[in-house]
């Protein structure tokens, strides 16, 4: 996947060269993608497009005409650069709701072909480059209502969380139709970062209502204005790849391609695109883009020495997932892995030389505000320690080892009497300005020392964790359920395995499976817990004497809520069938956004969807699932097999039977 995205710049390069004949030759192309394409299209509209009003619709549109929103299509088009743009056209009679069973063949369907073509004629003259990308939409479901009654209805959606699209009677047009994908790629349901709630941005909605339908069908926004809400099925053509990828309708993953539940398979491309999408921003000066506001092609002029070394690190766990794959064999995709590599080195460089300072035998990493985190310190460790792991013959290792010592005494230096830690000094003369900050800090700060320990089997490191996780016990730090704590955890047990630190790490998740499993947010952080905890539970394996950790924990529901969460992290990521309605594409194809965050791309949302990611991707190849998970604990936790016709029957559940059981995708 990552070679082909490397040969297709290529490709783009050539393309540039004669753009009249390459926008003819495309516009082509693309008509011939839908043509082959066209009896699978026709397929799912049979199946998925309006065919009746139901009652409640009917009764409460007070006879506004709806009929032809059977008829209608939404096309959207972009070259991969710009905005897409988006046009609305009615095929007449191809649907007749009044009918009951009302029937339509392919002839029918066809004539959408030259309708097609003629708006594609047109669309490309609005772009500087050939069409690559092609949406096309129709309505599958509507609901009526009021603007005043549309508008209360927002204030029970999160922001950013309305999933349908909003339409108003015109002049020109029956319908102003108004897709989810545009409302929320041009900010319209948004009100800003202090409104945790959906509502309506008036400036941002007439705005891309004119430059969509035209000044003079604005309509005025009175309370009783009609307005319909809807949702649409449909397909994406990629000229990229020659793809055509049918759009899912459900719920978490409407307006991306359907994806059967994730497999190794399918999980390994998401990594290595994330990858090569996290390596690109790392700049020729070793800065990386810190991130997009992708609504209007805002780049984050801020920046944070913090996520700086934690997304190296997790830019470096890409790099040795992407090496270990078959793909990476030929030479083009060995080229692919060298500029991975540069990007990494340039990164580590600018870290090294830019970011941290010594103080005699202590260093530490500044942060903006002349700041000392804790935190910062441990993740540069991190991304140390799995530079040394990962490029093992490097020139650079005695100065990196060097350098992670020097690290880890400054995090000893913060460490107080009781175990507990500073979280930040002044760096001017390392003064205390903060004794907590975060809670992620103290986890990041033992997991570190955890992993230097791991590389070095220096004492100091170790007791400087066991005097920590002593206090996190007593301070109830799992209270917390912080990733970075179960992180160490299970760094920890792997050299002292005592029954406090098994019970630290599921104390640090029970009663949090419901949370994991039906979060609405994608929230990647809630996979790299439940991932480092499946690696505690094939640990706690070895040790019997310790299973009674797990009294009254849910095993079965926690793999669950762990393959529910994978699957939903693939909610925020930016494919093509997205990223084509926000304002620069190519800034954000491939990162992963945070949806109630406008959508943002920032590199440390990356970092953590990737090194979730990665750790399920181990966990899909091996299917390796803790024995406890089909022991005693099965007595009192009822597994029912999804293909079951009675769903409520329960099942005797071996070791092979409960891997099937548990990979099941509860979630979708």
């Amino acid at each position: 996947m990552a070679v082909y995205l490397y040969a297709n710049t290529t490709k783009h390069k050539v393309l540039q060269s004669n753009k009249d004949m390459d926008e003819h030759i495309n516009s082509n192309l693309l008509v011939k993608y839908l043509e082959v394409f066209l009896p699978s299209i026709y397929d799912n509209w049979t199946q998925s497009h309006l065919t009746k009003l139901n009652n409640e619709t009917e009764s409460s549109s007070d006879g506004i005409v709806l009929d032809n929103l059977a008829n209608t299509f939404i096309l959207s088009v972009s070259d991969s650069q710009k905005r897409a743009k988006t046009i609305t056209f009615i095929i007449e009679h191809l649907v007749n709701t009044d009918e009951v069973g009302s029937t339509n063949n392919f002839s029918d369907f066809e004539k959408i072909l030259p309708v097609i073509m003629a708006k594609l004629d047109k669309l490309t003259e609005k772009f500087d480059d050939p069409i690559a990308w092609l949406r096309l939409e129709w309505i599958n479901q509507v609901s009526f209502t009021t603007w005043s009654n549309f508008q209360q209805s927002l204030k029970g959606f999160k922001r950013n969380y309305y999933r349908s699209g909003i339409a108003f009677e015109g002049v020109r047009e029956p319908w102003l139709l108004l897709t989810e994908m545009e409302l929320n790629a041009n900010a319209c349901l948004y009100m800003g970062n202090t409104i945790s709630h959906a509502g309506v941005n008036a400036n941002n909605l007439n705005v891309y209502l004119k430059a969509r339908h035209g000044s003079s069908q604005i309509p005025k926004f009175s309370d009783d204005l009609p307005v319909i809400s809807f949702n649409t099925a449909g397909v994406f053509i990629d000229d990229h790849t020659g793809e055509c990828h049918h759009l899912d309708t459900q719920p978490r993953f409407k307006g991306h391609r359907k994806l059967l539940p994730l497999s190794a398979e399918t999980t390994q491309p998401i990594i290595e695109m994330s990858t090569n999408y996290l390596a690109r921003q790392v700049q020729p000066s070793g800065q990386y883009v810190y991130g997009y506001f992708p609504c209007f092609g805002r780049t984050i002029d801020t920046y944070n020495s913090l996520r700086h070394a934690s997304s190296t690190y997790a830019l470096i766990e890409g790099y040795e997932a992407c090496h270990s794959f078959d793909a990476y064999r030929n030479d083009e995709a060995k080229l692919a892995l060298a500029n991975m590599k540069v990007s990494i080195d340039n990164a580590m460089s600018y870290l090294i030389e830019e970011l941290i300072q010594t103080y005699d035998d202590k260093a530490y990493v500044i942060d903006t505000g002349g700041e000392i985190k804790l935190g910062a310190n441990a993740v540069a460790i991190l991304a140390i320690v799995k530079y040394l792991q990962v490029f093992k013959g490097t020139p650079k290792a005695d100065n990196y080892h060097a350098l992670a010592e020097q690290l880890a005494l400054g995090i000893i230096a913060m460490q107080q009497d009781d175990g507990s830690f500073i979280h930040v000094l002044h760096s001017k003369d390392l003064t205390l300005k903060a004794k907590n900050r975060i809670i992620y800090y103290d986890g990041e700060a033992a997991f570190a020392m955890m992993r230097l320990y791991g590389l070095t089997k220096d004492a100091r490191w170790l007791d400087c964790v066991t005097r920590a996780f002593d206090y996190f016990i007593e301070a109830k730090h799992h209270q917390a359920h912080d990733h970075w704590l179960s992180y160490c955890s299970n760094e920890l047990i792997i050299y002292k395995p005592e029954k406090k630190y098994f019970q630290f790490a599921v104390n640090n998740i029970a009663g949090y499976t419901d949370f994991i499993k039906n979060r609405i947010t994608t929230f990647p952080t809630l996979l790299e817990l439940s991932m480092a905890f499946h690696k505690m539970l094939l640990k706690l394996d070895e040790h019997p004497e310790f299973h009674d950790v797990l009294a009254g924990f849910d095993v079965q529901g926690f793999y669950q809520a762990l393959h529910a969460r994978a699957n939903h992290l693939i909610n925020g990521f930016f494919f093509p069938e997205m990223a084509m309605f926000y304002k620069s594409p190519q800034t954000i194809l491939h990162g992963f956004f945070i949806r109630h965050h406008s959508f943002r791309v920032r590199i440390d949302d990356v970092e953590h969807y990737l090194s979730g990611l990665i750790g399920y991707f181990d966990f899909l190849k091996t299917a390796n699932y803790p024995k406890l998970a089909a022991k005693k604990y099965q007595s009192t936790h009822n597994v029912v097999h999804t293909d079951n016709e009675d769903k409520n029957q329960p099942v005797e559940v071996g070791s092979q039977d409960m891997k099937s059981v548990l990979s099941a995708n509860m979630g979708r």
